[in-house]
């Protein structure tokens, strides 16, 4: 039986890994579906109008929303400190290394925490602007 050939990949936790590019998008997909199917599930309870407009839910979702930007942030710091990551929208990465490929998933990481915190604070609108379900 021939044996498989020894690779050094980095584990899901060491540098050059590229698990801090699905963190932000997946913190935010699950902040989305869980604001939505508790405002989901306390309006089908109240069809009778008697658990009140959107009130509960709508506080869940604000606080839910504090704790996921809180760990966004935190992983922004992360591609920043670990990757070099910074916030230059037209910077180009043209390096053909380990650091460059570490400052490139930086940079990617950090656009991306920007864009799943925008992304939570768009999914809390609705529910600040509406009162009723």
């Amino acid at each position: 039986m021939p044996k498989t050939p020894h690779y050094d990949a980095p584990s899901v936790m060491d540098q050059g890994s590229i698990w801090i590019l699905v963190a932000a998008p997946s913190i935010w997909a699950a902040h989305f579906l869980v604001s939505y199917w508790v405002a989901a599930v306390y309006c089908a309870k109240s069809t009778t109008g008697a658990l009140g407009g959107l009130m509960e839910p709508r506080w869940i979702a604000v606080w839910l929303g504090l704790a996921c930007i809180a760990v966004i942030a935190w992983l922004g710091v992360i591609a920043v400190r670990r990757y070099g990551g910074v916030f230059v929208i037209f910077e180009e990465i043209t390096e053909s290394s380990e650091r460059g490929r570490d400052k490139f998933i930086g940079h990617v990481a950090l656009l991306l925490c920007v864009l799943s915190v925008v992304a939570i604070v768009f999914t809390i609108i609705p529910g600040l602007v509406f009162n009723e379900c």
